[in-house]
């Protein structure tokens, strides 16, 4: 018998990678009020369901500008005269983001999704073996889209627990990182952070992203902001002590501050704005760097955006006036999620970060990890004892330990479920660690007692009489 074909040395370095997550969600089925009451709550998908339903009402209306042409490969449909995706969203961004230079289809590259724009972006700036710098906690899965398909390296820079991650304070930490990771062979190419941040639910004030661009302009490098979660900011009675607007680097007057404009790349795309992350597109904008785009733009060829995506995409963004009704209404219902669970929070007496952007915040649950477990367990044996002890009240939440936070023992809860939902989910959440309920105000909690069998032929079958 021949032996088995040898993988290529490309794939081989891959193998393994990337290796599990400490701490992965259940199989399923994940919770829904008819057909899963009982199943998993999963708090640690960064998702905005709260205006999902308006959505979904505005793509279900009658088609009209489904053509042929959308049944053929991407590259007939961009150059008919029909709208879309690569006319439209530079057009959203030049609404909403005031850039400096009017962003066109010829500055910038549409792709499937932010990840996949960051993963060719590092592709294209940083080689196998070499870095992309951040501070910590940062989102997890850069992992994964700086390593793949470059095989470039997340080098991270460690912040210690008392200093702002979102701070000034941090650009010595970064630079001391970058000098160390040169001494030791890693040379570092780009420079990354999301503004606003995740997972730290803030706006980053300008003066940050200002000495970032200095950074990379000081020692040659490029700098990658994601600004993913530009317009799904919002003001609450719980705001962080920085409160700040947010401000694209679009907007900044780079060659004033000393930075060539041609090393700063922007990830950008309304699917988070309007709870739409499974659609996959997003926008890499570099108006200085066009040779960068030329070698980009065809990559992207054999992944493009699914037309289907493009058609229903394309109507929102043509209908400006729902759009701009759009993301007021969820700026205003962010706040109110948020407000929601931050008091929730407060009652039980949790430390949590004060959000005036994205879906999430970062708890920290010692108080509530201590209820259950023995005194001298290590913060990684609290960790597992709370995790196993949502599941088994039905609720997930991902351990920022995952995110490198320099704080051990906290979680990032994602608030923006229906309300019905995220009270029950924290009803469970209650009951995993023993306390007593925190009061809700107008809440109707779903009735966790009914079980439903899979559908059968397309319909739901109740069990226990009900």
């Amino acid at each position: 018998m021949s032996e088995f074909p040898q993988l290529s040395n490309r794939a081989l370095k891959r193998l393994g990678f990337p290796s599990p997550h400490a701490y992965s969600p259940p199989e399923g089925p994940f919770y829904d009020p008819e057909l899963y009451p009982n199943g998993t709550i999963n708090l640690s998908i960064a998702e905005n369901s709260l205006l999902s339903e308006r959505l979904i009402e505005h793509f279900s209306r009658p088609i009209t500008t489904l053509h042929t042409q959308h049944l053929r490969y991407r590259a007939t449909l961009i150059k008919t005269t029909l709208p879309t995706v690569e006319d439209l969203l530079p057009e959203y961004i030049n609404d909403h983001f005031n850039p400096r230079v009017l962003i066109t289809r010829e500055n910038s590259v549409t792709g499937p999704g932010i990840g996949a724009l960051l993963a060719q972006l590092v592709w294209a700036l940083a080689g196998e073996g070499e870095g992309v710098l951040m501070s910590v906690p940062f989102y997890d899965d850069y992992v994964r889209d700086i390593s793949h398909p470059a095989l470039a390296t997340l080098v991270r820079a460690d912040i210690p627990p008392d200093v702002h991650s979102l701070s000034e304070d941090v650009l010595p930490y970064l630079e001391a990182k970058l000098l160390d990771s040169e001494r030791i062979g890693i040379k570092i190419k780009a420079l990354l952070i999301p503004n606003p941040h995740n997972p730290i639910p803030q706006v980053v004030p300008k003066e940050v992203i200002t000495g970032y661009a200095l950074l990379a302009q000081k020692y040659n490098l490029h700098l990658i902001v994601d600004e993913v979660y530009g317009l799904s900011t919002f003001q609450s009675a719980y705001p962080p002590a920085r409160n700040v607007a947010f401000e694209s680097v679009l907007t900044y007057d780079l060659p004033a501050i000393g930075v060539d404009p041609s090393r700063v790349h922007v990830l950008a795309g309304p699917t988070k704005d309007f709870g739409a992350s499974g659609l996959k597109l997003g926008l890499l904008i570099s108006p200085e760097n066009p040779g960068l785009l030329k070698l980009l733009r065809p990559l992207f060829f054999a992944t493009p955006i699914s037309s289907v995506s493009d058609v229903l995409f394309a109507r929102v963004l043509q209908d400006r006036s729902f759009v701009e009704q759009f993301l007021a209404d969820n700026r205003a219902a962010l706040a109110e999620a948020y407000e929601f669970v931050a008091e929730w929070l407060m009652f039980h007496n949790l430390e949590f970060t004060r959000a005036n952007a994205g879906v999430f915040v970062v708890v920290n649950f010692a108080p509530f990890l201590a209820r259950i477990s023995p005194p001298s367990a290590y913060p990684i044996e609290k960790l597992d004892l709370g995790v196993a002890a949502l599941l088994r009240e039905g609720v997930f939440m991902k351990p920022t330990n995952l995110m490198a936070d320099p704080i051990p023992t906290r979680f990032r809860l994602i608030f923006t479920q229906a309300r019905g939902t995220m009270a029950l989910a924290l009803r469970r959440m209650e009951r995993a660690f023993g306390v007593e309920p925190a009061p809700f105000r107008d809440v109707k909690i779903e009735e966790e007692s009914i079980a439903f069998k899979p559908a059968v032929n397309g319909k739901k079958v109740k069990v226990n009489g009900h």
